[in-house]
């Protein structure tokens, strides 16, 4: 099935549109429809000769490659200005499950480049859309500057961009195109998602942790996934919420091992906030995850996450925004919630993943278990898309420009 790439990108000296130019060129040489777009801005150097990118290409497209230059640690102001003008579509709910990588450029090497990236990724999640970034043990990721969300190049003042980068452009290009094609076509088989396997895995020391946990499952098990239900080494039972013990007393899970992950086709992790950052149980496992050299248990598989914090501001947010960036790390393809049920809205909205507040008691809400459910199904899905192959492997060695550029 015949994949839809848009590739936007601002450019004002060249730079970006060479690096979105070789992008739309991998898309095409893996079969993609692909529609090269300019966002426009009045200073521009050059007048570019591609078509102003619309919202409704969002929509049109399975796939986005957004390119933009790194302004102040940010994507350009012509940029967001694009991205907020799909703010109609969004709320109707229209854009969900797009697959998005990233591209930038800046002068010097620790500019922001990392952070727009990241910027990119943290606007669209606000549409449901999944976040692909780079391949971490890949050679273009690697001769690159080894940055795991995305490809982030130097940028000269004449605009001439490396053959190095040109390269990795393609090749971004081309996975996107080629993870794009694979959520479609088994979009349309009937039920992928549940061939799906799923390991959930959470903190053993937080009972509120556990129960969002156990709502995930259940909702992956609605959709006919095989779930496994894992928690972190450590005691058991602790009762640092107050609970008398385990809801219904339930016995505790299992123990994670890397044979859960290695297993799993799609995986959500649950922890405790604590002064706005992960428990270090989950830190220290995902840490142990991640490989020397080749692809990690992680590559290529949705993965998303869900935690519990002291108070509603209290790191909500930016915990499972820093959960992701550790999941960039190992490759996997970061599939938030999004604006996609109305039970996000329920539970406080937040996007990135289904948080609880103990303000609000130290059991977890209604709303709060019902938007875990709906997560434990979103990734039942993602994991049913993305199962049958690695993400890129329909790379054909018989087109030309592949055997050119790999």
């Amino acid at each position: 099935m015949t994949p839809k790439v848009a590739v936007v990108y601002h450019s004002r000296r060249g730079t970006m549109r060479a690096l979105a130019e070789s992008a739309a060129e991998g898309a095409r040489a893996y079969g993609a429809q692909v529609r090269l777009l300019r966002v426009p801005d009045d200073k521009a150097i050059t007048a570019w000769p591609d078509p102003e990118a619309a919202p409704e290409d969002a929509l049109w497209a399975d796939g986005l490659v957004l390119a933009s230059p790194t302004y102040f640690g940010t994507p350009s102001s012509p940029f967001k200005r694009f991205l907020e003008s799909t703010s109609p579509l969004w709320s109707q709910g229209l854009l969900a499950d797009r697959i998005v990588t990233g591209l930038t450029a800046s002068t010097c090497l620790h500019g922001g480049r990392e952070t727009t990236l990241l910027a990119l990724y943290q606007s669209v999640y606000h549409w449901g859309a999944w976040a692909l970034g780079a391949d971490p043990a890949g050679t273009d990721c690697e001769v690159t500057g080894g940055n795991p969300y995305g490809l982030a190049v130097t940028s000269v003042r004449d605009g001439v961009v490396g053959e190095a980068d040109l390269a990795a452009a393609w090749s971004a290009g081309h996975r996107l195109a080629a993870t794009a094609a694979q959520v479609r076509r088994s979009g349309r088989e009937e039920g992928a998602a549940g061939r799906a396997r799923v390991t959930v895995v959470h903190c053993s020391e937080d009972e509120t942790v556990r129960m969002l946990a156990q709502e995930c499952a259940a909702g992956a098990r609605e959709t006919g996934a095989e779930v496994r239900l894992r928690r972190l080494a450590g005691p058991a039972a602790a009762r640092e919420s107050g609970l008398p013990g385990p809801a219904g007393g339930a016995p505790p899970a299992a123990v994670v091992t890397p044979d859960d992950v290695d297993w799993a086709d799609s995986l959500l992790f649950g922890t405790r906030i604590r002064s706005g950052a992960l428990a270090a149980s989950l830190l220290g496992f995902l840490q142990s995850l991640e490989p020397e050299s080749g692809p990690g248990p992680l590559a290529g598989k949705p993965a998303g996450g869900f935690a519990c914090a002291p108070r509603p501001q209290a790191g909500s947010e930016s915990a499972m925004l820093a959960l992701n960036n550790v999941l960039h790390h190992g490759g996997a393809v970061l599939v938030p919630p999004g604006y996609t049920d109305p039970a996000v809205f329920a539970a406080g909205g937040n996007p990135y993943g289904t948080t609880h507040s103990r303000t609000a008691g130290a059991l977890p809400t209604a709303q709060a278990l019902a938007a875990a459910r709906h997560q434990g199904r979103r990734m039942a899905l993602a994991g049913g898309r993305l199962r049958r192959e690695p993400v890129g492997a329909a790379v054909s060695s018989d087109t030309p420009l592949a055997k050119e550029v790999i």
